[in-house]
């Protein structure tokens, strides 16, 4: 990892649409009371809430990279195994964490990265707020006590580009992560168009989104996943979009 470790917080004003980072944040309503942008390293988020948390918020993002930097370089292959890495014991208790989520649908911790940021901030603040959106490069955590609407962008031409889904306060707090084949800069064994999942914890959504991504090349394949990933125990909602097929359960719903 590089050098550079200034913490940059700003205040996003209220009622605007957030319009600076990638396609899916410029459809972004920023509506809640607080919303703040937070870039650290290699993390920029987009952080809404009920409550005022700015100073709250910072620290989470700094304890997370020091943990996962010490434990990078302590262990080469952490970063760069593409299969699942048994914890030892003196690993932080997040890094244990993206080891368990890893280990659950065999792919790398690093694949859990991004959910595990937005977990260990709501950790710190989730309990204080009646509302807290976490968004991580598209991987999102969320607690609501009203439905909140959200976007799933795909690259298939067969479908309209975002396609719209509610998310049921019940089913929160909860993580929504997506994987793409074809789309974004993450790794993907798959060709998948979309891939998205719901689970209780991001950093499970995250490690899940990528297992099934990679299993997905043609459309044939969105039935056969569909029915292998819908009784795992930690996904809550998966949809799933190869070309012209689409395919939806559980708390995804679409609008």
């Amino acid at each position: 990892m590089d050098n550079k470790k200034e913490l940059i917080i700003d205040r996003v004003p209220e009622e605007r649409t957030y319009t600076d980072r990638n396609i899916y944040r410029k459809y972004i309503s920023v509506r809640e009371k607080f919303c703040y942008r937070l870039k650290y390293r290699y993390t920029d988020l987009l952080v809404t809430s009920d409550k005022e948390i700015g100073n709250e918020i910072k620290q989470p993002l700094v304890s997370f990279y020091n943990d996962i930097e010490k434990v990078i370089a302590s262990d080469e292959d952490f970063s760069k195994s593409l299969g699942p890495v048994k914890p030892l014991h003196s690993y932080p208790p997040v890094i244990k964490e993206m080891c368990r989520a890893a280990g659950v649908f065999g792919v790398g911790p690093m694949a859990a990265v991004a959910g595990a940021v937005c977990d260990s901030i709501a950790e710190s603040v989730s309990r204080i707020c009646d509302f807290l959106m976490i968004e991580n490069g598209g991987d999102v955590y969320i607690k609501s006590s009203h439905p909140v609407s959200a976007g799933l962008f795909s690259s298939s031409r067969h479908f309209p580009q975002s396609l719209n889904i509610t998310i049921n306060p019940g089913h929160t707090p909860c993580g929504i992560c997506s994987s793409s084949g074809v789309m974004g800069h993450s790794l993907s064994m798959g060709k998948s168009d979309l891939v998205t999942v719901m689970s209780h914890s991001t950093a499970m959504a995250d490690a899940a989104a990528t297992a099934i991504a990679n299993s997905v090349t043609e459309k044939t394949d969105v039935d056969r996943a569909l029915h292998y990933y819908k009784d795992n125990k930690y996904i809550k909602g998966l949809v799933i979009i190869k070309d012209d097929r689409l395919a939806v359960w559980g708390a995804l719903q679409l609008a």
